[in-house]
């Protein structure tokens, strides 16, 4: 089990307070709302620096908001406003936050859900909350393949591709290997050749939502499971999302093999189509890990970095598995 002690799952961006905000917004949030604002409860969670606060009106009534201002410079902006494009048009069978509303307030995005009474899961995960989690993926799965028309058009893998081509870049001498830790370095080109197949090997007609990890998942009081921030929505096969909540499984020491083979949505996947896609998530790890520190977002480079270590020391395992088939070269060592 990776070491959890340097990650504050709770505290992670530095978020604007409901006062931070411009007085014309607080003013259009309480009008949308339809009753003043009382207390705010600002969300730590996640690694954006917009707004986001569950919010208590006068009238006995919560809604959770979230904004982000263009002019500030803010990442969220864009996010802010592709997720509520999305949030609008996702069928009622996806287990996500109801949408409520949004409206823009001069250069600010504004977007509010239903608050939902909940925690986001524990981490090291435990048995029961994971169990919970990974069949709300299937349902999500299944209720998004195929991909609604309402949400079409949507990026494919392939449109993804140059985001996640670390591997090559490196081989190509376009990225820098001392990134590499250094029992990968001589891998590189082989790593490289895999993720060259990562595209293909992962693309699909299910709408996926391409960031899933504990902080985008609700564990509602009355037994829902929900996934929220869905502003990376994407076209792919239905099995990318477990793959990429099993990152940080196997780096919590639970077996996340075990998953893979059992899961409804990747017992039938074939091996090499999830090591394409793992070596493809590695490399991206690599890299973000290596970028400089953002100020909005002191953790981010922190968590990065441990999701490199569990993406490497999963593909090191599932390679050693392969040499011992005779499918693979060994993994470093």
């Amino acid at each position: 089990m990776r070491d959890h002690s340097s990650l504050p799952h709770r505290a992670t961006a530095r978020r604007p307070t409901w006062q931070d905000l411009p007085d014309g917004v607080r003013a259009a949030v309480e009008s949308r709302a339809g009753a003043r604002v009382l207390r705010a409860h600002t969300q730590d969670a996640g690694f954006t620096e917009g707004f986001a606060s569950r919010l208590e009106l006068a009238d006995g009534t919560r809604v959770f908001v979230k904004a982000a201002s263009a002019s500030r410079g803010e990442h969220a902006h864009a996010a802010y406003r592709h997720e509520a494009h999305v949030a609008r048009l996702l069928p009622p069978t996806v287990p996500a936050p109801r949408f409520l509303w949004t409206c823009d307030v001069d250069d600010w995005v504004v977007l509010a859900f239903e608050d939902v009474e909940s925690v986001t899961p524990q981490r090291p995960w435990v048995a029961d909350e994971l169990a919970a989690v990974l069949a709300a993926l299937t349902r999500t799965a299944q209720a998004l393949t195929p991909a609604p028309e309402a949400l079409l058009p949507l990026d494919t893998t392939a449109d993804l591709d140059p985001e996640l081509s670390f591997w090559r870049r490196c081989a190509a001498g376009e990225a820098d290997r001392a990134l590499v830790p250094a029992p990968w370095r001589h891998r590189v080109e082989e790593l490289a050749a895999i993720e060259s197949g990562w595209a293909q090997a992962a693309a699909g007609d299910t709408a996926v939502h391409f960031d899933l990890r504990d902080d985008n998942v609700l564990l509602a009081a009355d037994g829902r499971v929900l996934v929220c921030d869905w502003n990376w929505l994407q076209l792919a096969a239905p099995w990318v999302d477990l793959v990429g909540l099993l990152v940080s499984v196997h780096g919590d020491g639970l077996d996340a093999e075990q998953v893979l083979a059992t899961h409804p949505l990747s017992r039938d996947v074939a091996r090499a189509s999830v090591d394409a896609f793992l070596v493809a998530l590695a490399g991206y790890f690599v890299d973000a890990a290596g970028r400089p520190p953002v100020e909005t977002s002191p953790w981010l480079r922190v968590h990065q970095a441990w999701y490199r270590e569990a993406a490497l020391g999963w593909l090191a395992t599932r390679l050693s598995a392969d040499v011992e088939t005779g499918r693979s070269a060994p993994s470093p060592g």
